[in-house]
């Protein structure tokens, strides 16, 4: 596995300025879609009539090659008829595999960039994606009726739409999972809202009764953490806006934040008194509760707790520390694209219009096939679950619905206990506290050094303060003077520039 991925990874390099030779100009040689030059190509996209055309499609998330075989085929039997297209459906890669295919051109005409380092923000300065105005305009109008234009206007940059947004949570609470079972066992009563300090008594308590037991695991491998502070990141984290929740709109560097600082120095103390997994910035293992994780930090929408039970196997309450927020990295967040390589954008728009609009191939795409994969609960087909004797973490084809286009036209699992969970997920997207610099997109070439220099840094400290693994009254301030040696100053100044401008245009 590692000489390949040494070999990957040579590729990717060698690959790179060829790959966005190739994928990054139109047919007058001029700038792709990071030029905002719009729709115009001049690429011949249409199909013949009468022609099936097949697409390449690469979602999120594992499954096995035959059942994504057999879902595209129950697809194709739909599509065909219906577009005149056929799909040969791939999931499960990682982002090396997607910006080396990015980067080489690989023809793929619909992709989950979910995976990509920065998301939306390297899709767009790449200029891997195709521009999408006039296709929304011509083959996506069931699409355009769906999306909230507030979202769709977060997948814009220079005033082209390079990406739509899903129908997933657009807003975002924060605060901390914990297994049932053992609050539970405890008589630990979880309040829907908290604080700090009441989750460090409630660790406490796991902890002394249970000490075999890690208190707090990170939400994934190598230190992740769905962070609970209310900062909007503006697409690189290297200067933030420290309170989404605020009408500020000063850029600044997160290492000289005393919210940052408080955290850092909290989390220290949660370490220093074993509430903490020892190795949590450098575990490779995912769903950390499965086992003898108690505790994790967690984004919550409605329906997040039949979520993260598909993901560990575990039923959980969950303690929010803030309310639902909107911020830049939301919206444009897993979301899909047509890759500017795409042989057939027209028809690849027209799939995904399908995708919006066309219960039963949502259903396809994003649970698999019925009787397979999933079955009704009931007559009312209003929920579904995994068949008799099919182990739920081991169907053959995973169930990510947030990662899919339209969620919220397929049926609920069973286990959100809920069937109305799309309308409430509406009411909370909507409730949401929007920064003030939604629909901002961070361009960092004028200073991509500075940004490449900075990124070393925040590897070498972000985790690890975050985490409590290093003394922040010692790390902190090696930590600031590193990131003003390699240049945060400047990212900040010009990040604050674009950010001013942008919002003086938005007016």
């Amino acid at each position: 596995m590692k000489k390949t991925k040494r070999v990957a990874a040579l590729l990717l390099a060698a690959t790179m300025a060829f790959g966005l030779a190739a994928c990054g100009k139109d047919a007058g040689g001029n700038g792709g879609s990071g030029s905002g030059s719009g729709a115009t190509t001049g690429k011949d996209t249409g199909a013949k009539s009468g022609e099936i055309v097949k697409l390449v499609v690469w979602g999120n998330g594992n499954a096995d090659t035959e059942d994504c075989n057999q879902v595209a085929e129950a697809i194709n039997k739909i599509t065909r008829e219906k577009i005149g297209v056929e799909i040969e459906l791939v999931r499960g890669q990682d982002a090396e595999q997607i910006n080396l295919a990015l980067t080489s051109g690989e023809p793929i005409d619909l992709m989950c960039y979910n995976n990509i380092s920065g998301q939306f923000n390297t899709v767009v300065n790449n200029n891997w994606a195709y521009p999408l105005d006039d296709l929304l305009e011509k083959y996506g109008q069931g699409a355009k009726d769906v999306i909230n234009p507030y979202d769709l206007d977060a997948c814009k940059y220079n005033g082209v739409l390079y990406a739509l947004p899903n129908q997933k949570d657009t807003s975002r609470a924060a605060g901390f999972a914990m297994r049932k079972d053992i609050c539970d066992e405890l008589g630990i009563t979880v309040p829907e809202y908290g604080t700090y300090d009441e989750m460090h008594e409630i660790l406490v308590k796991v902890h002394n009764a249970h000490p075999e037991m890690y208190p707090l695991v990170p939400t994934w491998a190598q230190g992740g953490m769905q962070t609970t502070l209310p900062n909007d990141p503006l697409g690189d984290s290297l200067g933030i806006l420290e309170d989404a929740r605020e009408s500020s709109t000063k850029v600044v560097n997160q290492a000289e934040t005393k919210s940052f600082q408080d955290f850092c120095k909290m989390m220290w103390q949660w370490n220093q008194e074993g509430l903490i997994m020892p190795d949590a910035t450098t575990t490779t293992e995912n769903a950390l509760l499965t086992n003898n994780g108690f505790a994790m930090f967690e984004n919550w929408k409605p329906g997040k707790e039949l979520e993260v039970y598909k993901g560990n196997g575990r039923e959980v309450y969950f303690m929010k520390i803030h309310g639902p927020i909107k911020h830049t990295a939301i919206p444009n967040g897993n979301s899909w694209m047509i890759p500017y390589c795409a042989k057939h954008p027209e028809e690849a728009m027209k799939l995904w219009n399908l995708m919006y609009t066309d219960p039963d191939v949502s259903n396809l795409f994003i649970n698999g096939i019925e009787g397979k994969h999933w079955v009704y609960t009931d007559d009312t087909h209003k929920m579904i679950t995994t068949p008799e004797g099919v182990d739920p973490n081991a169907s053959g084809y995973s169930s990510m619905d947030w990662a899919w286009p339209n969620q919220q036209i397929t049926p609920v699992w069973q286990g959100a206990e809920d069937p109305d969970l799309w309308s409430k997920l509406n009411e909370f997207n909507n409730s949401g506290v929007a920064s003030p610099a939604m629909g901002f997109i961070w361009d960092s070439s004028s200073v991509m050094n500075q940004v490449t220099a900075c990124n070393n840094v925040v590897s070498a400290y972000r985790t690890a303060l975050m985490w409590g693994s290093i003394d922040p009254d010692v790390n902190i301030p090696k930590y600031i003077d590193e990131l003003k040696a390699a240049g945060i100053d400047d990212i900040i100044a010009e990040k604050q520039r674009q950010l001013d401008e942008f919002i003086k245009n938005k007016k």
